[in-house]
């Protein structure tokens, strides 16, 4: 499978009805770091990313790492239940971005569980 070939349809659709509940907890778990320019949405934050700050960290510029973390944790949640570095390994052959700067935001994401 080529890197551009990654997601499936499946994949994507997945990927939309989560996105904003995922853009949602990105929002809380700046806030909770005291990032000025992020809302406080009064949600409980599971995993948490420390470094946070600034524009670069806004949801939109990490949507590609977090949607490929997510739909990895999909794919390969039941092999790999946490982060390994079998799992790492892969997901670094697999990943068509800068996977180094990326590497946190993706592995926030393979651990992200929706709210019920």
């Amino acid at each position: 499978m080529s890197k551009t070939d990654y997601y499936t349809e499946n994949d994507l659709s997945t990927w939309e009805r989560i996105k904003k509940a995922f853009a949602n907890d990105w929002e809380q778990t700046k806030a909770d770091f005291g990032s000025d320019s992020a809302r406080d949405m009064d949600q409980d934050v599971d995993d948490t990313i420390k470094q946070m700050a600034g524009s670069d960290d806004a949801f939109e510029n990490r949507e590609q790492a977090f949607r490929f973390g997510y739909v990895a944790q999909h794919r390969y949640g039941s092999d790999h239940p946490k982060w390994n570095d079998d799992l790492d390994t892969r997901l670094r052959k697999e990943y068509d971005g800068n996977y180094d700067a990326d590497r946190r935001y993706i592995q926030h994401a393979y651990g992200y569980r929706p709210k019920s």
